[in-house]
């Protein structure tokens, strides 16, 4: 029998993403001393940790940033990886000073057989010009790590995403569902909703509350993942909470096609228009209902509400 993997919780800030990348080039590359390059969650010259190496030269990594901010304005970590984007910071990284042997783009996202390729063809026409190797890292690869070595894996626990027992673990659990609410969805007026986005960004919403895996709208990739939905929750209040939760965006939904169905809810250019005034009331009742609901338990577990 192989040996098992354990599944570890992406950080949750950008800032985390950063200390965890620079203990994984200090262990993978055994160099003494990676540092810290410019201001937190400001790349210099597309670079975020830089590490000087006695084979392998110059290396560096860029740690992948959202444009989201979390509640004391930081970049959250990870989001896919683009062609466009992994050529333009690349790019910029040839502007680094001492010029570069490796350059790593990582992120907490999964691995993207597409983005890999042009990963590679656009690393084999920088060597050829007598550029740098690029290479992605992905959560998968950090999973892999944090499972290889045990002094990471104990430390990335305790100091970054600090689980010393069940409530950090459920905590962390209701921090990616509560981010998942960060939509205009639940805030925006219903006849500012484009009717796919809107129904999609509920549907994904649900998924989160149930799996604890955040869904990126564009490239459906998985961008955080907790270690479960509401159902791993330890603490039997918070559980039943979210489980109320649940049910009432399974109404919203359900209300939401019932109104397209009968026709009190009419889709005129994409867009949602509500024929029916007290179906329109019945649902932002329930939107802010949800809202409720979720920073009800957020203070009640010691967490900043959204």
């Amino acid at each position: 029998m192989g040996q098992l993997t354990q599944f570890f919780q992406p950080p949750l800030y950008w800032q985390q993403f950063e200390d965890l990348t620079q203990s994984v080039v200090e262990l993978v590359y055994n160099v003494p001393r990676a540092e810290k390059i410019g201001r937190p969650g400001q790349a210099q010259d597309g670079v975020d940790v830089y590490a000087e190496h006695t084979k392998f030269g110059e290396l560096a990594v860029q740690c992948k940033r959202l444009d989201d901010l979390d509640e004391n304005n930081h970049p959250l970590p990870g989001g896919t990886i683009s062609g466009n984007f992994l050529r333009t910071e690349a790019a910029k990284a040839q502007a680094f000073d001492p010029s570069l042997d490796i350059w790593i783009l990582a992120t907490t996202a999964k691995r993207d057989v597409k983005i890999q390729r042009e990963a590679r063809l656009l690393s084999q026409e920088y060597r050829r010009q007598g550029r740098f190797q690029i290479l992605l890292w992905f959560w998968d690869d950090y999973i892999s790590w944090l499972n290889a070595y045990p002094e990471l894996q104990e430390w990335y626990y305790r100091d970054v995403i600090q689980i010393r027992g069940a409530r950090d673990q459920d905590r962390l659990i209701i921090e990616t569902i509560a981010t998942a609410f960060h939509r205009p969805a639940f805030t925006d007026p219903l006849g500012n909703e484009h009717f796919d986005d809107f129904a999609q960004a509920l549907k994904d919403t649900q998924t989160a509350l149930r799996t604890g895996e955040l869904v990126d709208r564009q490239s459906r990739h998985v961008i955080r993942k907790a270690i479960g939905g509401w159902r791993y929750l330890d603490e039997p209040e918070w559980k039943a909470r979210l489980k109320e939760l649940d049910q009432d965006l399974a109404e919203l939904r359900n209300a939401l096609a019932m109104g397209i169905k009968d026709g009190r809810l009419e889709q005129q250019r994409g867009y949602l228009e509500v024929r029916d005034p007290q179906l329109g009331q019945n649902l932002d009742a329930r939107r802010r209902s949800c809202l409720k609901h979720l920073n009800d338990l957020l203070v009640l577990a010691a967490l900043p509400p959204i």
